[in-house]
């Protein structure tokens, strides 16, 4: 016993310095940790407690204005109010909706279903309870904060498009970000519930009008409740650019109005004949870009898409025709540039009809035009005298030609979406037809503008101007080059020069000027127009109306392209359309008299007597 006990009293004192020391060098690590945590990362987490009781909130930097060549501000933001709930579990969301449900007509379970499906595309973000709240819900939230206090009233900016769908397709669209835009664009350039460009200019120049987003940081009670934003803490969002474009808005609304009243689809283009700005440009039938800027709901897609007027088409970029009788303004040129015959020798006498082969090929003019040289078959149309030229031209002939006036390729307009013209060549038809398989009886239809040409009225609307500027190609353009920068390029095209281009500009004046023209009847008194029209053959309905034009004559500013679907001859329908466009556009500027034209009461348009043959 006497032995143990002295153990006990040698190893107690030994014992009690290891506890000693255990609890020192615990007490240390306590020490520094508390340090650390005190000192060393005092910020770090002094910064955690802040975001714990902080939530930032994104703010969308406005897009910039778009306005017309005067200034004048076309697509502009305007201001709206959204009621929104902010929630920590689906709980909390259902108890407050049914709460509101007991004061405000709101179906709480169709809320709910936009809730889930909100909660799953946007996490925690502020549900839209009300996305276009009225006065009475807006007094409901604002005069109840203390019983809703997850609730607040929040103010949107949301694109605004002029009424009637005034230039849609010119303009375009914004909608929602999809999930494969985000993840296609820069970091953090745009996340869940940003709205982007999605047609038009508004596609095209998403960059220069998208604004910098900032953030407010709203201080928040452990229970949800915002008690206030923090300014210091928070960064207002920075708009995007203006852009500043060639349309004459004025202009822009009447010519919608004039394609507007009829009920055939159609495009036209209206352009500078220096610069390729365009004036005026509209695709109908159109859409409201307003509602896509409001969440266009899936159905209402779904109905757009599926009509079979194709509203939601850019007939403008994206439809391609053939050129009917505009082209024979390039047949010309291309006899001419190529001295292919004398342009003042009589070289067919029409009498309705041209026989190839075993085939009989007809005129529009079913009792023919008599003795035709170069000059009387561009104004008079005679397709006869051109079917001869188709005769006598190489295909690849005429196809440097077409080419020469860009119809092989885009125009370079400022849209998403353009497509290319169609120009044959022989390769062409060694591919498609089979080399040895196809004879130069398709340069017959060719020659007057059918066959497999094809272009939209861009390509047309810039030949009229190519002529009209003295050989220039221009590149049509909506947005003005920024002050200082380098203009849209013009290419200067051969051969349209000298004899060549003064023949074209009289043949074409002559066609509205001399009394035997297609066009003489649309004259307008005051102003000299030099035109072209053409009535393109339609295998699946009534033909296309197509009309070109550039005025005044003498000293050309403008020149357009008209083209309306299954509406028949172009004397008849778009060359109306245009005498009534260009008069309206020489008053406004002054330099015409008299009261404004009206296509649909001006004097009658001469009969003429359809034809399975060619087109006036």
């Amino acid at each position: 016993m006497a032995k143990r006990d002295s153990k006990s009293l040698v190893e107690g004192p030994f014992r009690i310095r290891t506890l000693m020391f255990i609890a020192a060098v615990g007490f240390g690590i306590l020490v520094v940790r508390l340090f650390a945590l005190q000192v060393v990362q005092h910020e770090q987490y002094a910064q955690f407690a802040r975001d714990n009781q902080l939530q930032r909130e994104r703010l969308p930097g406005p897009r910039g204005f778009m306005r017309d060549r005067t200034g004048r501000i076309v697509v502009d933001n305007a201001l709206h109010l959204e009621v929104v709930m902010q929630w920590r579990t689906r709980a909390d969301a259902e108890r407050a909706v049914r709460a509101l449900a007991a004061y405000i007509p709101v179906d709480s379970v169709m809320a709910m279903a936009r809730f889930d499906a909100w909660q799953k595309r946007y996490g925690r973000m502020a549900f839209p309870v009300f996305p276009d709240a009225d006065k009475f819900v807006i007094s409901f939230v604002r005069e109840n904060w203390m019983q809703f206090p997850s609730l607040r009233v929040e103010s949107r900016l949301r694109r605004r498009y002029p009424d009637a769908s005034v230039a849609a397709h010119v303009l375009g669209y914004v909608g929602e970000v999809t999930n494969e835009e985000i993840a296609g664009a820069a970091q953090d350039v745009y996340v869940a519930g940003d709205f982007l460009g999605k047609a038009g200019l508004e596609r095209q120049y998403e960059d220069e009008l998208r604004g910098t987003p900032g953030q407010r940081a709203i201080e928040m009670t452990a229970s949800g409740t915002a008690l206030g934003e923090i300014p210091e803490l928070s960064t207002a969002p920075t708009p995007g650019r203006d852009v500043m474009m060639a349309l004459d808005y004025d202009m822009q609304e009447y010519l919608d109005s004039l394609l507007a009243a009829r009920p055939n689809p159609a495009a036209a283009v209206v352009l500078d004949v220096e610069t390729g700005g365009i004036i005026a440009a509209a695709s109908r039938p159109a859409y409201d870009p307003n509602a896509f800027a409001m969440g266009l709901s899936a159905s209402l897609v779904g109905d757009l898409l599926k009509d079979p007027s194709k509203p939601m088409f850019n007939r403008i970029s994206q439809a391609r025709y053939a050129p009917a009788s505009t082209f024979k303004i390039i047949v010309a040129y291309a006899i001419l540039t190529n001295q292919l015959i004398d342009p003042g020798r009589v070289l067919v006498y029409c009498d309705g009809t041209h026989r190839f082969g075993n085939r009989v090929f007809k005129c529009w003019k079913e009792e023919g035009h008599g003795g035709m040289n170069l000059m009387s078959a561009v104004v008079n149309s005679c397709d006869v005298y051109f079917y001869r030229i188709g005769e006598m031209t190489d295909v690849d002939v005429l196809a440097a030609a077409a080419t020469a006036f860009g119809f092989d390729g885009k125009t370079g307009i400022d849209l998403p979406i353009e497509v290319s013209g169609n120009v044959p060549t022989r390769r062409y038809y060694d591919k498609r037809l089979g080399k040895g398989r196809w004879t130069q009886g398709l340069m017959l239809n060719n020659s007057i503008g059918q066959g497999e040409y094809l272009a939209t009225v861009l390509h047309v609307a810039r030949m009229t101007a190519a002529v009209a500027n003295g050989g220039w190609l221009v590149r049509p353009h909506f947005v003005l080059p920024p002050e200082g920068s380098v203009p849209p390029e013009r290419v200067r095209i051969p051969g349209l020069e000298g004899s060549t281009l003064a023949f074209l500009q009289r043949a074409m004046l002559n066609v509205v000027e001399r009394s035997d023209g297609t066009a003489h009847w649309t004259r307008i008194p005051g102003l000299e127009v030099a035109g072209k029209t053409g009535t393109a053959q339609n295998p699946h309905g009534d033909h296309h109306s197509w009309y070109t034009a550039y005025a005044p004559a003498g000293k050309p500013e403008i020149a357009l392209a008209i083209l309306v679907e299954n509406a028949g001859h172009g004397g008849d329908v778009s060359a109306p359309i245009a005498r009534a466009f260009m008069a309206e556009y020489f008053r406004a500027g002054r330099r015409l008299e008299g009261p404004p034209s009206n296509p649909e009461t001006s004097q009658a348009a001469p009969s003429l007597t359809p034809s399975t043959g060619g087109t006036p």
